[in-house]
């Protein structure tokens, strides 16, 4: 096995890209878990996993700070854009799989849309101030880049086909 075989499959032998799938839903559910543990680590009773929802939407009367409070609101709005998102991630990875996209590409974008998710929700929840906002917004788009990639790779591997 040569040296720029490895280099080229970044030492992966096989195709480990839909394993991204899950993963991406749990980095898409970590803001609501730490959402939940902090809002009743704060205030013990504020989440009632018999009425999320309304946990959520009686959030003002809870006894947390302001800065909590908006930090547990950002927390579930970056959960809720997370699955909004993997449903795109997911069709282009199935896309880019179906047309026999390289292993590699595979593994650069699915690991760049997981990664951005990560910083995202992370940039989303702890970013407090209009200035660096714009952060959050940077990675967004850098996890929906990756996305369109995979879907740019898998058109131009149909486009070869002798259809």
């Amino acid at each position: 096995m040569s040296y720029a075989y490895l280099a080229s499959t970044p030492g992966l032998k096989f195709n480990y890209s839909l394993f991204a799938v899950p993963a991406g839903w749990v980095i898409g559910m970590a803001p609501l878990w730490w959402a939940v543990g902090a809002a009743n680590s704060a205030a013990p009773g504020t989440y009632d996993n018999a009425n999320p929802g309304d946990s959520w939407n009686n959030l003002d009367s809870a006894p947390i700070s302001p800065q909590l409070r908006k930090r547990l609101r950002r927390a579930i709005a970056a959960n809720v854009n997370t699955h909004v998102n993997l449903p795109l991630f997911a069709a282009g990875l199935a896309a880019a799989n179906a047309s026999h996209v390289d292993s590699s590409s595979l593994h650069l974008y699915s690991a760049g849309f997981l990664l951005s998710r990560i910083a995202y929700n992370l940039a989303y929840i702890f970013i407090e101030d209009d200035t660096t906002a714009y952060i959050r917004s940077a990675l967004y788009w850098g996890g929906v880049g990756s996305c369109m990639a995979l879907y740019v790779k898998a058109a131009l591997k149909y486009k070869a086909l002798p259809w």
